[in-house]
């Protein structure tokens, strides 16, 4: 499939994708983004249980921490999940993404960057009764390597009106209540690029009818392939779905790899690859 790279920008399979990345050289992955199927998620491409999920994901993790190069990067989108209710309990959150997050880094010796939430501004309702509506979801970001870059530059933010009004105008004092945020009188310059990224990203679910069950806005890995790759590096999602992964990939120029066990999602990116080539 490597090979395949040499005369295309993208390669897929129709397959497992643990078993698609063994395929791959060690160390040729900068940067493995996907979205695996989400705890008790009832999908046409299976259910992976909570109680089971730690072993239903291991393989992916396993081949990653083989795969990915010393200066990789491991970025998992996953949505928390709630356990059924019974006559004697109510529908609990289950820990198992933040079990899953620990794992990482004590387990397979990943180290966290940050676990970011992705806001959903259009939730979709659920008729849930003993908490609050479920309108987010955790991108586990880890890298392979203790000590790491990141393209901040290349995700900065649009300052807000009132920054720029307040960083022209004020100038930042030492405080008195012993904090050292800031250490000497100084005034701040707004960066030509852009406010600093924060690690919440706020936006709608993706109104794109394609069909896969859970397809991803473009915006969701165009972040994290933009903060962690340069042009020609390679991007893998073992779990390609409807291939958003890939399109925002190719969009910014960088090599693609995906794998999904479902013929006609595989189908389905590819032609999406196509397109979004014709665009360049």
């Amino acid at each position: 499939m490597i090979e395949r790279l040499e005369h295309s920008e993208y390669a897929v399979a129709c397959c497992d994708g643990a078993k698609g990345m063994l395929q791959l050289p060690d160390k040729s992955i900068k940067l493995l983004y996907g979205s695996p199927p989400y705890p008790n998620a009832e999908r046409d491409y299976g259910v992976w249980k909570s109680s089971e999920y730690i072993d239903k994901i291991s393989p992916f993790i396993d081949v990653a921490a083989q795969k990915l190069r010393d200066d990789g990067f491991l970025l998992i989108n996953v949505k928390a999940t709630r356990e059924k209710a019974t006559s004697k309990t109510s529908t609990k959150r289950s820990l198992v993404v933040e079990k899953l997050a620990i794992m990482l880094e004590e387990h397979w010796g990943f180290h966290c960057v940050d676990i970011e939430i992705w806001v959903k501004e259009n939730p979709v309702p659920t008729g849930l009764r003993v908490a609050c509506q479920d309108a987010y979801e955790q991108n586990l970001w880890f890298s392979k390597s203790p000590k790491w870059k990141i393209n901040l530059d290349d995700i900065r933010r649009p300052y807000t009106s009132h920054s720029v009004k307040t960083y022209g105008e004020y100038e930042y004092k030492p405080r008195s209540n012993g904090l050292s945020y800031v250490r000497k009188n100084k005034n701040i310059q707004p960066n030509p690029l852009g406010a600093l990224p924060i690690n919440v990203i706020s936006g709608g679910v993706s109104s794109r009818i394609l069909g896969h069950q859970a397809t991803q806005p473009l915006y969701l890995p165009e972040k994290y392939i933009k903060a962690t790759t340069g042009p020609g590096d390679l991007v893998v999602d073992p779990w390609m779905g409807s291939g958003t992964t890939g399109v925002a990939a190719l969009a910014l120029e960088r090599k693609f790899i995906g794998f999904d066990r479902i013929e006609s999602y595989v189908n389905d990116a590819t032609e999406r690859f196509i397109e979004s080539l014709k665009g360049r």
